[in-house]
C-alpha cells in the first residue's frame, strides 16, 4: 500500500499533501502587512474574493501607514492617526498574523513556514516584503546615536532621541532626508543636511528648481552641505561627529542615515526564487516560482526597482485583477513624486533630469522668481514625457496623467504654458469631474478619479463617506476640496479680498450703462452762428483728440492691469490690487466715453466700436459683482458663473483693438 505524506498545519490539523494543490482547499497568503500588502488585500476583497486570505507581518503593531511617520515624528499627529488596517476588515474572511515572520517557502508543496515553525499551506503566495534602510559601508555605523528612519520602531526611537539631541546630522538629501530634517527641527537643535550630489532631490529636480527648495530649507534654520558624501562617523562608542569625503568635519551627537533603501529579497533568495536587485517579476507580477507573486518595493520589473509606494499600489491592483481571472498586465509605472517637502510643494513625474541630447526632446520652462515658482515640461516628438514644479501647481494631477499616457501637446498648450505656467484653461483644470478616469485625485493613496466616481455611484454622498470608502484624503488632506466637488458639496468659496470694493465698482458701472441707455443724444450746433453748451467738446478738434487719446490710454492701462495674473514675474503689487485698478479704469473709461460721444451711438464702424466697448464693460461689471458676492454661492456655481463671465470678457476684448484702429485712421483721413 502506497504511503501518504502529511504536513502539520498551524492549527495542528493534519492533511494529505495531495490536497495542497487543490484550489478549493488553501487560501491566498500575503507576506507583508505594509501599505502595498494592505492595498492588495483591499483590492482583492472589493473585487469579490470570497475565500480565506491570510496575512503575515513581522512587526508587532497593527498595520500602519508609513507615509504618515514623518508627521508622527514631527508631533503633528498621534500614533492612532497612522492606523492603516483593511477597511471593514470584519466583513471579509481575513486572518492576520502579527509578529510572525515567514522564514521558508516550499513551492513544490505550496507551503510556508513561519518563525514559530508552523506550516501554512497556500493556493497562491504574494510576497510584499517591502524594503529596509540602506546602511552605507563606512566606519562607525554601529555607534550609539546612529539611527535609520524606516518603520514605527525607528520613529519611536528618534522621537525619544530628539528630546535630548543638540546637533543632528541627516545624511541624504532625498525625499526622506528632507522630511526627516524638517520633522526633527526644534528651536534648540542644530540640523545639518548632508547631500553627496551637487543639489537636493537630484533625481527629481534640475539645477534651476533645486535652489528654490534649498532656500526654503535654509530659511527653517537647517544647514545644507552639498557635493560631498559621508566618509566616517566619528567617536569611540558614542557619535561625536562626522567626516565627509572632502575631509570636512561636522560636530554632532546624532546621525540619521536616510541614504536610500534596499529591497527585502532574503526570503526569495533562500527559496531559490530569481532575484537581481529586487525579486524579478513579469507583467503578471509572477516570480520564477509557480503560483508565487511579488509586489511593492521588493520587486524588480523590466530591470527597474521603483522604491516608491505608488507603483506598489498599481501592482497591487493589477495582481488582484489577475488572480480573479481578469486579463490584467502591469506594464511599468511612471516615476512620480508629489508632496510637501518642508512645507514647499514639489512635483516631479517622468523623465525630467539627466536627459539625453536629442533634437526630438524639448524642454519648456516657466518661472516666477517673485513667488518662488518654477515649472518645466519635457516633450519628445511633441508628446509629454516629463514635468517638474516647485511651488503650488494646480495642474499637477492632470499633468501626471498626460505624462503617463504620453499625451500630445498642441501649440496653444505650449503657448499658454510659456505665458502663465498652465497647459489648460482654469475651468478645465478645476473641474475634477472632467478629468480622465486614470487621473490621480488623491496622490498619497493613489486613488484615481474613476475609483472615486465609482464610489459616488455606489451612494457615497459626503466627503467623509467617500474618504472612508476609498481612503482618499486621509493622509495630507490636500485633495479634500476635490472630493467635495465630486460629491456635489455646496461648500461656499471664501470671501475674496476687496469684495466690497469690487461690488461697488460693478454697481457704479451698471448705473453708468443705465444712464447711457436712458439719456438722449446731446445736440451740437449746426453752424458757427449757434453756440451750445457742449460745442467745445465735440466741435473743437483739440478737445476731441484729448478725450479720445485719454480714452485710448485708459483702455491700454486696463489691458495691462488685466495681465497681472499672467505676468507673475512682476514683483510689486498684489494681484487683488491690480484687479481693483483694472475695474476702476473700466469705470473711468466708460465715463470718458460718455463725454467723448455725448451719448451719440454713431454709425457703421463707429457704431460697432461703441457696442463692442459697452459689451466689454457690461460683462466686466458683472464679473466684478460676482467676485464681490460669490462667497454666498456654492463653489460649483461660483466657478461656473465666474468662468463664463471671464471668458465673455476676454472674447469681447479681441475686436476692440481692430475697431479702435479703424476709428482713429478714419478720423484723420476724413
Amino acid at each position: 500500500m502506497e504511503s501518504i505524506s502529511t504536513i502539520r498545519l498551524a492549527d495542528d490539523s493534519v492533511f494529505d499533501s495531495a490536497k495542497v494543490k487543490s484550489e478549493s482547499f488553501a487560501p491566498i497568503i500575503v507576506v507583508g502587512t505594509g501599505p502595498v500588502g494592505i492595498r492588495f488585500a483591499e483590492e482583492l476583497c472589493k473585487r469579490g474574493y470570497q475565500r480565506e486570505l491570510v496575512m503575515f507581518g513581522e512587526e508587532p503593531w497593527d498595520p500602519y501607514n508609513r507615509i504618515k511617520l514623518t508627521s508622527l515624528l514631527a508631533g503633528e499627529i498621534k500614533i492612532d492617526d497612522i492606523d492603516n488596517n483593511i477597511v471593514d476588515i470584519g466583513k471579509y474572511n481575513i486572518v492576520q498574523h502579527l509578529s510572525s515572520r515567514i522564514i521558508e517557502i516550499d513551492f513544490t508543496r505550496k507551503t510556508v513556514v513561519d518563525s514559530s515553525n508552523r506550516v501554512h499551506r497556500y493556493h497562491k503566495l504574494v510576497l510584499a516584503t517591502g524594503s529596509q534602510a540602506h546602511i552605507p559601508d563606512i566606519p562607525g555605523t554601529n555607534k550609539s546615536g546612529v539611527y535609520t528612519f524606516r518603520d514605527l520602531q525607528d520613529t519611536e526611537a528618534l522621537r525619544a532621541r530628539n528630546q535630548t539631541a543638540k546637533n543632528i546630522a541627516v545624511i541624504g538629501g532625498g525625499l526622506l532626508g528632507l522630511e526627516a530634517a524638517k520633522a526633527l527641527k526644534r528651536s534648540d537643535v542644530e540640523i545639518t543636511l548632508v547631500q553627496q550630489a551637487p543639489r537636493l532631490l537630484n533625481r527629481q529636480l534640475d539645477d534651476e528648481a533645486a535652489p528654490l527648495l534649498q532656500s526654503k530649507i535654509e530659511a527653517l534654520g537647517i544647514k545644507v552641505s552639498l557635493g560631498s558624501g559621508l566618509a566616517a562617523i566619528l567617536g569611540d562608542r558614542q557619535v561625536e561627529g562626522i567626516e565627509l569625503r572632502n575631509r570636512e568635519r561636522i560636530a554632532c551627537d546624532t546621525v540619521l542615515l536616510a541614504t536610500g533603501i534596499r529591497p527585502n529579497t532574503e526570503l526569495a533568495r533562500k527559496s531559490w526564487i530569481n532575484v537581481a536587485t529586487g525579486i524579478r517579476v513579469d507583467n503578471q507580477l509572477r516570480t520564477s516560482a509557480k503560483d508565487v507573486y511579488a509586489i511593492g518595493e521588493c520587486v524588480e520589473h523590466d530591470g527597474q526597482v521603483y522604491g516608491l509606494v505608488l507603483p506598489g499600489y498599481e501592482q497591487a491592483a493589477v495582481l488582484a485583477k489577475h488572480l480573479l481571472d481578469h486579463d490584467s498586465q502591469y506594464l511599468g509605472s511612471v516615476n512620480l513624486a508629489q508632496l510637501k517637502v518642508v512645507d514647499e510643494a514639489v512635483f516631479s513625474v517622468g523623465e525630467t533630469v539627466e536627459l539625453p541630447r536629442s533634437s526630438v526632446i524639448k524642454q519648456i520652462c516657466w518661472q516666477s522668481p517673485a513667488h518662488g515658482q518654477y515649472r518645466k515640461l519635457v516633450t519628445e516628438r511633441g508628446r509629454l514625457v516629463g514635468a517638474m514644479a516647485v511651488g503650488e501647481y494646480p495642474e499637477s494631477r492632470r499633468v501626471q496623467e498626460a505624462v503617463q499616457h504620453h499625451r500630445r501637446l498642441r501649440f496653444w498648450h505650449l503657448w499658454r504654458f510659456r505665458q502663465n505656467g498652465h497647459l489648460w484653461s482654469e475651468g478645465t483644470v478645476s473641474n475634477v469631474l472632467s478629468w480622465p478616469a486614470e487621473s490621480l485625485v488623491c496622490q498619497c493613496m493613489a486613488i484615481t478619479q474613476g475609483s472615486l466616481c465609482d464610489a459616488v455611484a455606489e451612494g457615497k454622498s459626503t466627503v467623509a463617506e467617500l474618504s472612508a470608502a476609498t481612503q482618499a484624503g486621509t493622509v495630507c488632506g490636500g485633495c479634500q476640496p476635490l472630493l467635495a466637488e465630486m460629491v456635489g458639496s455646496d461648500e461656499s468659496v471664501p470671501i475674496a479680498r476687496g469684495a466690497r470694493k469690487l461690488w461697488v465698482s460693478g454697481i457704479l458701472t451698471l448705473l453708468l450703462l443705465v444712464v447711457w441707455t436712458l439719456m438722449p443724444a446731446l445736440k451740437v450746433s449746426e453752424s458757427v452762428q449757434q453756440s451750445l453748451p457742449f460745442d467745445l467738446l465735440w466741435n473743437n478738434p483739440l478737445f476731441k483728440q484729448i478725450t479720445g487719446y485719454t480714452l485710448v490710454g485708459l483702455v491700454v492701462i486696463g489691458l495691462i492691469m488685466s495681465m497681472k495674473k499672467r505676468m507673475t514675474f512682476i514683483p510689486w503689487g498684489a494681484f487683488t490690487s491690480w484687479r481693483l485698478v483694472h475695474v476702476l479704469t473700466g469705470v473711468a473709461a466708460l465715463a470718458l466715453v460718455l463725454v467723448h460721444t455725448g451719448f451719440n451711438t454713431g454709425s457703421n464702424l463707429n457704431f460697432l466700436l461703441l457696442i463692442n466697448f459697452l459689451a466689454l464693460v457690461l460683462v466686466g461689471a458683472l464679473a466684478a459683482m460676482l467676485i464681490g458676492f460669490e462667497h454666498r454661492l456654492s463653489a460649483r456655481t461660483a466657478r461656473w458663473v465666474r468662468s463664463s463671465l471671464i471668458w465673455g470678457h476676454i472674447i469681447s476684448v479681441w475686436p476692440l483693438p481692430v475697431l479702435l484702429s479703424f476709428h482713429v485712421v478714419t478720423f484723420y483721413y476724413f
